[in-house]
């Protein structure tokens, strides 16, 4: 399955009646987030838990720049940007936890963000 097919059916799983577009992406967010910083807040989960997580968080950022590099995309050019450029730290510090040279902290602040704009602007 592709990375913008798995993330449409996730979108999919919200009922379009009940929030925003930009609301039903914070909680996407919001989701993987929980999941990532729960895993690692974990002493006991395994390596496999925290690599799922890692890769879930990565799967969303790259189903995000494929929207923003979409012609169709309605975002500003600037912004668009700015989050296919974020979208490529994430991959790389993702790479660095995954070698575990980083920590994951990062992920879950830049997420946490995100969301909270998405949220913002989806009122």
């Amino acid at each position: 399955m592709g990375y913008p097919q798995h993330a449409a059916e996730a979108y999919a799983a919200i009922d379009p009646s009940l929030t925003s577009p930009g609301r039903a992406e914070a909680m996407v967010f919001g989701k993987v987030t929980r999941k990532l910083e729960a895993v690692f807040a974990d002493d006991d989960a395994s390596i496999a838990s925290r690599n799922a997580a890692l890769h879930d968080n990565r799967r969303l950022w790259q189903a995000a720049a494929y929207a923003c590099a979409s012609d169709d995309n309605a975002l500003p050019d600037a912004l668009r940007a700015s989050l296919i450029s974020l979208a490529g730290f994430v991959d790389r510090h993702t790479s660095q936890v995954f070698g575990g040279t980083a920590d994951p902290s990062p992920l879950f602040e830049i997420n946490r963000r995100v969301a909270a704009g998405l949220s913002a602007a989806g009122r």
